[in-house]
C-alpha cells in the first residue's frame, strides 16, 4: 500500500457545465493519490465522482453554466477518504433508484441509467442529505476506505 500523505481539506468549486468534468476528474484523482490510493484506486474513485457530477450537471442543473456546486475532499482519519458534493439543485435521493436489471437493459438495448449503480458499487458508503432549513445545500457523501 502506498504511503499516506496527509492533507486536511480540499475544495473545488465547479459550475453546471460538462466542460468542468475534466477539472473535477483531475482534482479527485490528485487528492485520492495524495491520500495514498493507487493509480487504479484513484481512477475508480474519480469515476464515481464523475458519474455523480455528470448527473448533477445534466439532471439537476440542466447545463446551467451559472450555477455552482462544491466538491469537498477530506480524510476520515488515516483509513478513509470522504468526498462531499454540495449543490442547490432539486433534491434527488440516489436510493430512490432501484438497482438496474442488467438482463432487462440488454434486452431493451437501453443506454445509460447506470450512474447511481456505479457509484454504489465503487464507494464503501454513499449517503444523501437533502437541503433543510438549517443546511441550505444538498449533500452527497461518498466514502472510500484505503485498504
Amino acid at each position: 500500500m502506498p504511503e499516506t500523505k496527509s492533507f486536511i481539506h480540499a475544495r473545488l468549486t465547479a459550475f453546471g457545465d460538462t466542460r468542468e468534468l475534466e477539472r473535477i476528474r483531475q482534482f479527485v484523482q490528485e487528492k485520492a493519490r495524495e491520500f495514498g490510493f493507487s493509480e487504479q484506486g484513484a481512477h475508480t474513485i474519480m469515476l464515481a465522482v464523475d458519474e455523480a457530477c455528470s448527473n448533477l450537471i445534466c439532471h439537476s442543473y440542466h447545463f446551467d453554466k451559472a450555477r455552482e456546486f462544491f466538491i469537498d475532499i477530506r480524510p476520515q482519519g488515516t483509513e478513509a477518504l470522504v468526498i462531499e458534493i454540495f449543490d442547490n439543485g432539486a433534491a434527488f435521493d440516489p436510493f430512490s433508484i432501484p438497482p438496474p436489471n442488467l438482463q432487462e437493459y440488454a434486452l431493451q438495448h437501453r443506454k445509460g441509467g447506470f450512474g447511481v449503480h456505479i457509484i454504489r458499487t465503487i464507494m464503501d458508503t454513499v449517503e444523501y442529505f437533502p437541503a433543510t432549513h438549517t443546511h441550505q445545500m444538498n449533500c452527497l457523501k461518498l466514502v472510500k476506505k484505503l485498504s
